[in-house]
């Protein structure tokens, strides 16, 4: 995506009908579709202040160097619109989940996800094999009433988290609290990492996981933000 440059002399934090967000210059910051950028967490608008405020005067800046806004936009025009909308298309993608695909002896992490699955109600079919797997209806009312308890802005790290991970529940086990992020990471990197035992260095393989690394952290750290109130 290309760049601009800052054009902008100060950033502070503007406040209208509960709502949080950065104004450049007096003036707040509208998204693609015309939304003004503000959200209901103080901390989390604090946050996109900080952000903004790092771009250096006068230099370019893109996309990339501002992820807390990046995510807080797809939550504030593409979740709060249509919740039902962006918790099917989560399900989706948990009907034909990576975690769910075992091509070693699972590990201590991916045990402990499924032991809090099945405490949730949610019990999905695993292979070993590379044939596509149906789950149960019981496993889709599951995971449906699971999402149904995430908020705008859970979901939105969901997204994020699920796309980087190819796993739905090991995004949700995430964000729950049930793993931490060093353990989800690992899990996420496991192909990876054999892949880099079998071949060796390989630039492109140490490109995808440092990306996922990056894009867990700025999903979280969204996410805390937007806790706190």
């Amino acid at each position: 995506m290309s760049s601009r440059k800052r054009f902008w002399k100060s950033v502070t934090l503007g406040e209208q009908d509960g709502l949080f967000g950065p104004e450049l210059d007096g003036r707040p910051i509208r998204l693609p579709k015309g939304t003004v950028l503000a959200v209901p967490s103080r901390s989390l608008g604090q946050a996109l202040v900080a952000e903004w405020s790092r771009i250096p005067d006068n230099e370019a800046f893109t996309p990339e160097q501002l992820p807390l806004t990046r995510i807080a936009g797809t939550m504030i025009e593409r979740i709060r619109p249509d919740l039902v909308e962006a918790r099917e298309t989560l399900l989706r993608r948990g009907l034909d989940d990576g975690l769910c695909y075992r091509k070693e002896k699972p590990d201590s992490t991916v045990e402990r996800v499924l032991e809090w699955l099945a405490k949730e109600g949610i019990r999905p079919i695993v292979t070993d094999g590379l044939m596509p797997i149906t789950q149960s209806g019981d496993y889709i009312t599951g995971l449906e009433r699971l999402l149904a308890q995430q908020n705008e802005a859970e979901l939105a790290a969901l997204g994020v988290l699920t796309q980087s991970f190819g796993s739905l529940l090991l995004a949700l086990a995430l964000v729950s609290g049930t793993i931490s992020r060093e353990a989800a990471i690992s899990v996420a990197n496991a192909d990876e990492r054999r892949q880099l035992e079998v071949w060796g260095r390989d630039d492109e393989l140490f490109r995808v996981m440092m990306t996922r690394e990056q894009d867990t952290t700025e999903a979280l750290t969204f996410l805390g933000f937007a806790q706190e109130g």
